[in-house]
């Protein structure tokens, strides 16, 4: 696995400094900032301000083309030309390598990446590493994972017809192995760039956010925004059109009535999107 070369940084450094420039920055103090992390985030720019305000249109709605809410903002991780194959490989190695993430990462484990089908509609997407996730390098390899691996076969697919990521690059530290935390929104926002740049290259048809801790970190933290109202809603992301669920986390634990049935039909919603196939047995899935 190769690193960026100097060029590389080289190049990606001018190109960011033009942009702060274009955005009124008069001065960047790098003393201390090791130079491949330059241009991978701006922590000072909210998630909300990145992906401008929400429009008044209702969620629900139940259309071919679905209601959105939200704006787009342009990302700070900035690819190099070429094809899929080049710019993701470009991108993982940048992440792999990135100095902030390793910092967070305890000996042994990993930083980790999304992975999955660079051609892809659908892009699943949750918030942070676990456990299992941290030492294998790979989003959604445990007990979550299984559930999720469950509903993408439900639908027909498997995991390499999609992609899977998450928002962060790190399992969010704990004191001991066991258990996780939700990631700050500060965090996210560290991250966020890798993720929209993920985006970027595979641009899918539709996002499927997992979680409310992923919706905020792709929205903007809003104390007001309540899972349950949002659930099953539209929006936008970088004007692809993103569809809130629940983490699959959620479904392990959750003392609801049957929220794995809950969100099979938030997912038979997408497959209607993407016109995809189902059977009058799917429509059955999980009741």
């Amino acid at each position: 696995m190769s690193r960026p070369t100097k060029d590389e940084i080289k190049s990606a450094l001018i190109r960011e400094l033009e942009l702060l420039e274009a955005e009124g920055v008069e001065s960047v103090n790098c003393d201390s900032v090791p130079i491949q992390s330059i241009g991978q985030c701006d922590s000072t720019r909210s998630a909300e301000q990145t992906f401008g305000q929400q429009t008044t249109k209702e969620c629900g709605a139940k259309e071919s083309d679905p209601p959105v809410r939200g704006g787009s903002g342009r990302e700070k991780m900035l690819l190099p030309d070429g094809d899929k194959s080049a710019r993701w490989n470009y991108l993982r190695n940048f992440v792999l390598h990135c100095p902030i993430c390793n910092s967070h990462v305890k000996p042994g484990k990993k930083v980790v990446f999304g992975v999955g089908n660079l051609n892809a509609d659908i892009f699943f997407c949750g918030e942070a590493p676990g456990a299992d996730e941290e030492i294998q390098g790979e989003p959604f390899v445990g007990r979550a994972g299984q559930v999720l691996t469950r509903l993408i076969g439900a639908m027909g697919l498997n995991r390499s017809d999609v992609y899977i990521g998450n928002i962060m690059n790190w399992r969010p530290e704990m004191p001991t192995d066991h258990g996780n935390r939700p990631p700050t929104q500060e965090e996210m926002e560290i991250c966020l760039p890798y993720l929209l740049a993920q985006l970027e290259i595979v641009q899918p048809r539709v996002v499927v956010a997992l979680g409310a801790t992923a919706v905020h970190g792709l929205l903007g933290h809003d104390p007001s925004r309540r899972m349950c109202d949002v659930r099953g809603c539209w929006y936008k992301l970088k004007e692809i059109p993103m569809l809130i669920t629940y983490h699959p986390s959620f479904l392990l634990r959750s003392n609801i009535n049957n929220p794995t049935r809950i969100v099979w039909e938030d997912l038979m919603e997408v497959m209607k999107y993407l016109s995809m196939p189902i059977s009058e047995e799917m429509q059955e899935y999980f009741l």
